[in-house]
């Protein structure tokens, strides 16, 4: 007999530093049995005495069957989606219809977003044509703005106020319990877009059904790996010396491309820092599941989306001028109808790509190599075989090497 879901969960993951913070657990539970806590690392949390569990929980697994945590359940949901799992060759990149730089053309989108405005541009073009009653994306908390908070909501504006990236572990999927919403898009990291797509191999469940139902896209988003709230805000008061409590404006990616760490305070100073020196001072603010991680982007979300300067922290550093683009990978019939509708809309500028590496992705395939190297702690399951490799190079050489700077540059 298995355990109690939750205390597999708690044992299996949480105990071992493997939990996302995703909170899809949370939306899933058919018992409503748990939340997330409001720590710098969110983690959930079991509303009963944890004793209890066993008894309350029963025969239900569906939060450890669906978590992304040390699972990520790439292969069956690629052979879903597919028909079949990815190349050696495609490890790192996933199965693909086609590859584009993208930017919105709205001149009021490209001045809120952080590079080309592809998960803005498609959610709004989404929205216009009715393929979703809402969508799930990520802003700022209205009161204490250097905090990130996930909305779902089927206000455009919205969706345009949230339109910046966002450096920070932020619990978002368990937002797709909202009962007003029977038609969902979801913009999110890797690590969620797993669970999702874990929660729809699961259809068949009655208890994961009606959720699943819900879910009608995914956009994701590239990531070498996302920081813990204690970064943000090391950033403001011991780098900007400014106190928590009198910013009133953050954003990490302000004004003209790359952008720049801004804040205002409420007496209306503004305080900047380079994108560079976020990527600098981020690195003592990472979990063991983001470090670990094995993947830059799933590969199972209908778009993936990343930065069209292959190597942002260079530009950053060297204040390069580079047009504000976003890199789309197409990956599904969904995903290609949504860039078509953007397009008859005439909402995006469009130019076919060619995508082999990029600097975030190499740190996160160096980093991911270094951890299966060592051996000695549980991390997540790789999404495919990597090729042969024979050297490992750390963190701070990748970044030095530029690697991914000028052959993921060159349009075909």
């Amino acid at each position: 007999m298995y355990a109690a879901s939750f205390l597999s969960l708690k044992e299996n993951i949480i105990n071992n530093d493997l939990c996302t913070s995703c909170s899809l657990c949370v939306a899933a539970c058919p018992k409503e049995l748990l939340s997330m806590s409001h720590d710098a690392v969110p983690l959930p949390l079991f509303q009963e005495h944890i004793t209890a569990a066993a008894d309350v929980c029963g025969d239900c697994r569906l939060c450890s069957d669906i978590c992304p945590g040390y699972d990520t359940g790439t292969s069956e949901s690629e052979l879903r989606i597919f028909g079949r799992n990815r190349t050696e060759k495609e490890r790192w990149v996933g199965i693909h219809q086609s590859v584009h730089q993208l930017a919105a053309i709205d001149p009021a989108i490209i001045n809120k977003v952080a590079a080309g405005g592809a998960g803005t541009i498609l959610a709004i073009t989404a929205l216009e044509e009715k393929l979703v009653d809402a969508m799930i994306v990520v802003g700022r908390d209205e009161a204490s703005p250097w905090i990130p908070k996930a909305y779902i909501t089927d206000s455009i504006e919205k969706v345009i106020e949230c339109a910046q990236s966002s450096y920070c572990i932020t619990p978002n999927l368990e937002l797709l319990k909202d009962p007003r919403y029977n038609k969902i898009g979801i913009i999110g990291m890797p690590c969620q877009i797993q669970g999702v797509n874990k929660l729809l191999n699961l259809k068949h469940c009655p208890e994961a059904a009606s959720l699943a139902e819900k879910v009608v896209f995914t956009l994701e988003l590239g990531c070498a790996s996302s920081t813990s709230l204690e970064g943000t805000e090391h950033l403001i008061t011991s780098i900007l010396n400014v106190k928590l409590e009198d910013v009133a404006y953050m954003r990490y990616r302000d004004g003209e491309y790359p952008g720049k760490f801004v804040i205002r305070t409420k007496e209306g100073t503004e305080h900047a820092l380079p994108f560079y020196r976020l990527v600098e001072e981020f690195k003592k603010y990472k979990t063991f599941r983001c470090l670990s991680c094995p993947d830059w982007w799933s590969g199972i979300a209908d778009i993936s989306i990343a930065d069209g300067d292959p190597n942002i922290f260079d530009s950053s550093k060297t204040e390069r001028n580079t047009k504000p683009t976003s890199t789309v990978m197409v990956r599904t019939q969904i995903g290609q109808r949504l860039i078509q509708h953007a397009q008859q809309r005439s909402y995006i500028e469009l130019y076919p790509y060619y995508f082999e590496n990029n600097l975030g992705l190499e740190r996160k395939r160096q980093r991911y190599r270094s951890y299966v190297a060592a051996g000695h702690r549980v991390i997540p399951l790789p999404s495919g075989v990597d090729a042969d490799y024979t050297q490992i190079l750390s963190d701070d050489e990748v970044i030095r090497n530029g690697i991914g700077d000028e052959k993921a540059h060159q349009h075909k």
